[in-house]
């Protein structure tokens, strides 16, 4: 069993595991990335744990506040994303830590039964979060499969049978559940044979690294990598005869003695596999650029007073158990008013390592900027390959970046209020009655621009699109667009379609198909969308439905472009 993929849509990026969800901040963004995750690890014969089944949207007090949350926001925003884990055969999810509607999610019926086997047809198994189950019989009775991690409730339910009459036949569901989901992913197939009481293969202590997966980690650095700002054509570095300049502790460090858990690379937690193969940023520039003239380190900005470029490595930090205090970047604005100071010619490029949204104050004095959302142990190579152009950056932001002043929440809905004047306690409540407007739709919807928008990002090349064209047919919608690379460079680009229609609002539009497509210098190509009635429907709260604007006569916007 795996205990993943993490799929809660951000709606406070503040939240201490944000680097973990493959949602960012849009439910449609979500499914597309869900669905072939947990198709390729389950033909494995490992069981994809889809989490944390609901609400579980910040760290702030989780295993005892209470989340309450209307319910079109529920369907459209936070439910997504698991129902196209489970259309793509997720065989379990874990119940999370907080109360939802006032009651513990792992003994909750409303969202265990009501809303995930009813509504959203999930077959497999509920397991707990670690220490999330409260009540044996309570959670028996309201949908919890298996207790993690150990049966501290649940183990001594069959002493209350003769009590209860619902408990005999619950325990036999919740056995149903899990062999039903074990042999649909093959685990009664012999794919896991066991030599005396272990396995043959895969021993928990066993060194699984390799070349190849190296390989992987390193391209899923460069793919992800977002390019915030190349003034001038800052980067791709032309390294022959260069003085480089590696500026700040972070570009040789792979740890952090600040941070209670994880590394400077990588998010904290139960998500946080520790290595002792890590690359820094510096190693990983001086073991690819051969024909620099110098390559220099140092933790202040010393390196940069000789140099042609210098380069400042900075990270934000966020981990599991509590959310970050505020969205400043540290370092990043000092760091470079001192480079500018030290050597007012030299070119700035800044690395930043990031574990969600951040401000971005500090990118004024600087010529070009990276976000990496914790890139992990091949950062080195990675980062050496992005400046000299042998890969290009072709991440798109999943989230949006606010600016200094935005004000998106009040205490009540986050991080929430507790009764009377209490500022903090345990039994906080936050209201999510911003009800849809999580992400770019509250930006759109109130008109307050962020200050990098989701979807955003650079390419070392230009990029048009022209020819857009729609045409409809029999409740379905075919989107064709034209892509040129108009630039110097090889790059990829990432068309965007993003619907609207009346019944949407408050929302203005939507995240409902995108495309990255690579293509050389002088070529272009078409793609093509296809769109169907489920890309224009919202939940009906009256009638407890999904209604499409066609059924409305509605008019449907579709728009297209390189972000929200």
């Amino acid at each position: 069993v795996m205990l993943g993929p993490d799929v809660e849509v951000t709606r406070a990026t503040l939240t201490g595991r944000s680097f973990e969800t493959i949602s960012g901040e849009d439910p449609f963004l979500g499914s597309q990335l869900v669905q072939p995750f947990v198709i390729a690890v389950q033909q494995k014969g490992v069981i994809s744990t889809v989490k944390h089944w609901l609400d579980n949207n910040q760290e702030i007090y989780r295993q005892t506040m209470n989340v309450e949350v209307g319910d079109r926001a529920q369907h459209e925003i936070y439910m997504p994303v698991f129902k196209a884990a489970f259309d793509a055969g997720a065989a379990a999810v874990m119940c999370s830590y907080n109360k939802v509607y006032g009651e513990h999610a792992c003994q909750n019926s409303r969202i265990l039964k009501d809303l995930l086997r009813r509504d959203l047809g999930f077959k497999g198994f509920v397991m707990s979060d670690w220490g999330a189950t409260h009540d044996g019989k309570a959670s028996v009775l309201g949908g919890l499969d298996v207790e993690m991690p150990a049966g501290k409730y649940v183990k001594d339910i069959s002493a209350s049978f003769g009590t209860d009459p619902r408990l005999a036949p619950a325990v036999d569901e919740m056995a149903t559940h899990v062999l039903t989901s074990m042999y649909y992913v093959g685990q009664f197939d012999g794919r896991f044979p066991i030599e005396g009481s272990l396995p043959k293969y895969g021993a928990l202590d066993a060194d699984a690294t390799s070349d190849a997966h190296r390989l992987v980690a390193r391209t899923v650095i460069e793919d992800s990598a977002v390019l915030l700002k190349n003034s001038k054509d800052a980067l791709p570095l032309q390294t022959k005869g260069l003085k480089i300049a590696m500026v700040g502790h972070f570009c040789n460090e792979t740890e952090d003695k600040k941070y209670k858990q994880g590394s400077v690379w990588s998010g904290g937690g139960s998500g946080y596999v520790f290595t002792d193969k890590g690359t820094t940023p510096f190693q990983g520039v001086k073991a690819h650029i051969k024909d620099a003239a110098s390559i220099e380190f140092s933790k202040d900005v010393a390196a940069a007073a000789a140099a042609d470029v210098a380069v400042i490595c900075v990270a934000a930090h966020g981990e599991e158990g509590w959310d970050r205090a505020n969205f400043s970047l540290p370092e990043a604005a000092e760091l470079a008013a001192g480079v500018r100071k030290t050597n007012s010619k030299a070119k700035i490029v800044v690395l930043a390592a990031v574990p969600g949204a951040v401000t971005t104050e500090w990118l004024e004095g600087v010529d070009a900027a990276l976000l990496m959302f914790m890139p992990g142990e091949q950062v080195g190579p990675a980062v050496a390959r992005l400046l000299t152009g042998k890969a290009q950056p072709s991440g798109r932001l999943p989230i949006s970046l606010p600016k200094q002043d935005e004000k998106r929440f009040t205490t009540k809905q986050y991080p929430g209020e507790c009764p009377g004047k209490q500022k903090w306690c345990e039994h906080l409540i936050a209201n999510f009655s911003e009800d849809v407007l999580v992400g770019y739709r509250w930006n759109d919807a109130k008109g307050v621009p962020s200050a990098f928008p989701f979807g955003f990002g650079l390419a070392y090349t230009e990029f048009e699109l022209k020819d857009f064209d729609v045409q409809c047919s029999d409740g379905s919608m075919k989107v064709s667009v034209q892509v040129a690379n108009v630039g110097s460079h090889t790059g990829s680009a990432v068309p965007q379609v993003y619907v609207g229609f009346p019944s949407l609002k408050p929302a203005l539009r939507q995240l409902r198909g995108f495309s990255k497509v690579r293509l050389e210098k002088g070529k272009e190509t078409a793609v093509h969308f296809e769109l169907g009635e489920e890309d224009w429907s919202y939940f009906d709260v009256d009638h407890q439905r999904w209604v499409s604007a066609a059924e409305k006569g509605e008019k449907v916007t579709v728009s297209i472009g390189t972000s929200s």
